[in-house]
């Protein structure tokens, strides 16, 4: 029988990991961030490879980073959800062991990513099989593309829809990360799987995933709502009343330029400039990630305060009385 017990949906907030100047994992403005998420109504909370930073942490730091996360949020905020992440690299086996050594914290779910090289849909199907017949956590797949065994092009592929659907009727799989940036495929996938498990749309914020909403997608992964978190609530409210106006202003004042400027900057690097000027946390990296300084540091202050006006503009705090605009 399927484990139905989570349900996703509205929006999905990845925890992003401040550093200390020195490169230590900064948990006191990580902790901070996550009370003032959830001041602001955030209820999501995932831990996610690429946005918590997984990739640059050790084994250690990421099982330490997954259970503190866990046990913060649940001795705090029991009505949460919290989604626990792996590194990229590792065995079947790995990912089982890290897995296990999780269920005994409160983690709701743990998402998962194939991380060799792709030469067959049976080795992949095999791989997550394996892992949810070795498992009892409620499982998320990130659907990330993956690298061609074979050369040539592509030199990334993305997973099959056959194959995607034979892994979302496994028992332990409860939710998946979309992020196929293939419209049709997305659209195709939604109506084969949305019945199995919990869809999160990755890519493109609100605007792309009203598109998607209707056709029975249940959540997506924020963008600047990580700057200012209720602006998902307003979204989710404009559209219960079909305020056309506000969610006009929002797609075109505040999210189209928000991530017009990322194309400049990279996600990251971008995020951490923002997040230090709204006072969340630091923008510190470790190598090989370094920080934006200088001028281009000084271009995204003078962004934020233009996004900052326009916001309460275009906006202002219509729907959500507790709202922080940036």
């Amino acid at each position: 029988m399927k484990n139905k017990n989570i349900k996703i949906s509205g929006p999905v907030f990845s925890l992003i990991t401040p550093f200390t100047s020195s490169g230590n994992i900064d948990y006191k403005s990580y902790f901070k961030c996550i009370d003032f998420y959830y001041s602001q109504g955030v209820r999501i909370f995932y831990l996610m490879l690429y946005n918590s930073r997984l990739g640059v942490l050790d084994e250690k730091e990421t099982h330490v980073l997954n259970y503190r996360t866990a046990n913060f949020l649940k001795k705090k905020y029991n009505n949460t959800i919290f989604i626990g992440a792996e590194k990229f690299e590792g065995s079947a086996e790995e990912t089982i062991s890290r897995i296990n050594k999780l269920s005994k914290y409160p983690v709701d779910m743990f998402s998962i990513i194939f991380g060799e090289k792709y030469y067959n849909d049976d080795q992949l199907y095999s791989h997550f099989k394996y892992i949810n017949n070795k498992t009892k956590i409620p499982l998320l797949l990130h659907l990330q593309k993956m690298m061609s065994g074979f050369g040539g092009e592509p030199p990334v592929l993305n997973y099959s829809l056959s194959v995607t659907k034979k892994i979302c009727k496994l028992k332990n799989f409860v939710a998946i990360k979309e992020d196929a940036k293939e419209i049709n495929f997305t659209k195709k996938l939604i109506k084969e799987i949305k019945k199995d498990v919990s869809i999160i749309r990755s890519g493109g914020g609100m605007s792309v995933w009203k598109n998607f909403k209707s056709l029975g997608c249940q959540a997506w992964l924020v963008g600047i709502e990580l700057l200012d978190p209720a602006l998902a609530f307003d979204f989710l409210q404009a559209l219960k009343l079909k305020d056309k106006y506000f969610i006009k202003n929002l797609e075109e004042k505040i999210e189209t330029p928000f991530f017009n400027e990322v194309k400049k900057y990279g996600w990251h690097l971008f995020i951490k400039s923002c997040l230090e000027d709204c006072g969340i946390m630091q923008r510190d990296e470790r190598l090989p990630m370094k920080a934006l300084s200088g001028q281009k540091n000084k271009a995204i202050k003078l962004f934020m305060n233009k996004l900052r006006n326009d916001s309460k503009k275009y906006l202002g705090k219509k729907y959500f009385s507790k709202r922080k605009i940036f």
